[in-house]
């Protein structure tokens, strides 16, 4: 291989990098950005209390002109807005960081980039801790089942269950109302494409081999939230993708239904 081909080569490697990721190669920190404070910690804050600002202030501590041009955070709970106006040698500019600990309780650390005029960028954080909150059960579940039953599915789709395997998955629900729930869950027969359900509270057998285990009763305090694991357990190969229909009733009241389809192996 000759020498200019050997530096085409590098040339043309050089510009592919460039090309794919300039941001990376480019940037730079910028050292006339000086931030009052580069970390802020919010200390206690509730949950449910709302978002929290923090105003960053900085100096330009050089020679030109500086200006902001957007940050970031790799957190959607962080929204940072930056002073637009041009900072002037020896002036101040500044970034407001927000923090929504909405559905968010514990500890948060978050870091902000901040991007200035010819690529550079700062690093600043915002941390504390968040209180947990008391949300509305109607926040967490989606699906109201009637008499305050309230429950995270209306289709629970077991997926693809091969011979001999077994799969469970969670039912999460809450009691919306301001009595008791004495809940009981009866599997019915639905479309089944030619298998057949035996109709029982507790467990249901299709003829062709598939058995779904679900517990029997349930007792639901008001503003109590609970969980059941439900089985699907395939004894032997379903012809085709298997429906069925679970009851739940509350107090003697039927609700209305919660649907579990079963797909077969190929």
């Amino acid at each position: 291989m000759t020498m200019s081909l050997t530096m085409r080569l590098l040339t043309t490697l050089i510009t592919l990098l460039i090309s794919i990721c300039p941001t990376a190669i480019a940037q730079t920190l910028n050292e006339s950005v000086r931030f009052d404070e580069k970390i802020h910690d919010f200390g206690s804050i509730g949950e449910t209390d709302g978002k929290v600002t923090h105003r960053f202030v900085f100096t330009n501590t050089g020679r030109d002109t500086v200006t902001l041009t957007r940050a970031r955070s790799g957190c959607s709970c962080v929204h940072a807005e930056v002073s637009r106006r041009p900072v002037l040698p020896g002036r101040t500019g500044y970034v407001d960081v927000t923090f929504d600990p909405d559905y968010r309780p514990g500890h948060f650390s978050k870091e902000i980039v901040v991007f200035s005029t010819d690529n550079r960028y700062n690093r600043i954080w915002v941390k504390g801790d968040v209180t947990p909150g008391i949300h509305p059960l109607t926040e967490k579940y989606r699906y109201d089942y009637g008499h305050g039953l309230l429950m995270e599915y209306k289709v629970m789709n077991f997926g693809t269950v091969p011979q001999g395997a077994t799969r469970t998955r969670s039912l999460s629900f809450g009691n919306n109302s301001t009595g008791t729930l004495n809940l009981t869950f009866h599997i019915n027969s639905g479309e089944t494409k030619g298998n057949r359900l035996y109709d029982s509270a507790a467990s249901a057998v299709i003829p062709a081999g598939l058995i779904i285990d679900i517990p029997e009763r349930y007792l639901l305090r008001p503003g109590e939230e609970g969980k059941i694991d439900v089985t699907v357990r395939m004894l032997t190969q379903l012809d085709s993708m298997a429906t069925v229909v679970i009851t739940p009733v509350a107090n003697g009241f039927t609700l209305q239904p919660l649907t579990l389809t079963v797909h077969p192996a190929k």
